[in-house]
């Protein structure tokens, strides 16, 4: 099994399933452009990984440095790949009703407009921004009052969302089982990404560990892999949410693909 080789299929199956959405208008609100947005995030990841993965070579400018790996890195872009792919599966593909599919883009997209109303800003355009978002956020809200889901909680989930912007009462653990990823990738191998994320002692403690670049890709290896199974949940995910990308997959791949061979079943 190659697995550069598989990576580079899977990034090349990606991007032309995702673009066969591309065209397709959003009706009443952003979430079409919300998922294609993430899908794009996602790729910019994956493809910065493969590269990182590659190792990086260093032009002379008298660092003493020629090429090197950089396992930090590459744990911490695999980590916000996989939450990408996690928050595009929570907000997107796990909601089965319209009330639970609204409630959740909803919240997500209140999220980031709250967190943005606590930046600084000093130009007139930003003030004007942030005032014409402070009506939409208000928009949101009514909507959400509306809504079913969030009628069912109770008065303390109801201001975490519309004071404090929390989007998600899941855990990453439970959404990475929801996701179909294993059970160990859930309790283990994420939080070991984290750790090097926010600067963990074990993070330090591995590096210094190491003396060669063959020791240092030993430490990305289970990283790599897991985004390799991460891009075929994505593809699969995508194509679930969107015709045009699934009937494309259809048409492109056969049924033993190696979207297939990667993919958490």
């Amino acid at each position: 099994m190659d697995n550069k080789k598989d990576y580079l299929e899977l990034l090349k199956i990606y991007i032309q399933v995702v673009e066969a959405n591309k065209g397709v208008a959003s009706v009443g609100d952003d979430r079409i452009l919300d998922a294609e947005g993430l899908a794009l995030k996602f790729f910019g990841h994956a493809v910065s990984l493969y590269y990182l993965y590659r190792g990086i070579n260093v032009p002379d400018h008298g660092l003493g440095i020629t090429d090197f790996i950089d396992p930090p890195s590459i744990n911490v872009v695999g980590r916000a790949a996989i939450e990408t792919f996690l928050t595009f599966h929570y907000v997107f593909v796990e909601p089965k009703t319209n009330e639970d599919k609204d409630f959740k883009y909803f919240t997500w997209e209140l999220a980031g407009l709250i967190e943005r109303q606590g930046f600084t800003v000093h130009s007139a355009a930003g003030k004007k921004k942030l005032k014409e978002e402070k009506q939409l956020i208000e928009v949101l809200k009514n909507k959400l009052k509306k809504n079913s889901v969030f009628d069912s909680l109770s008065d303390k989930q109801k201001r975490r969302i519309v004071a404090r912007g929390d989007w998600r009462f899941n855990s990453w653990r439970e959404i990475i089982l929801s996701a179909g990823l294993s059970q160990i990738h859930a309790e283990s191998f994420y939080r070991y990404l984290c750790g090097y994320a926010h600067s963990g002692n074990l993070s330090i403690l591995q590096l210094r560990q190491t003396r060669t670049n063959q020791e240092r890709r030993e430490l990305i290896e289970s990283t790599f892999t897991l985004t390799l199974i991460v891009m075929a949940n994505m593809i699969k995910a995508y194509c679930e949410i969107f015709p045009k990308s699934k009937a494309l997959y259809t048409k492109l791949l056969s049924s033993e693909s190696v979207v297939d061979l990667w993919v958490v079943k």
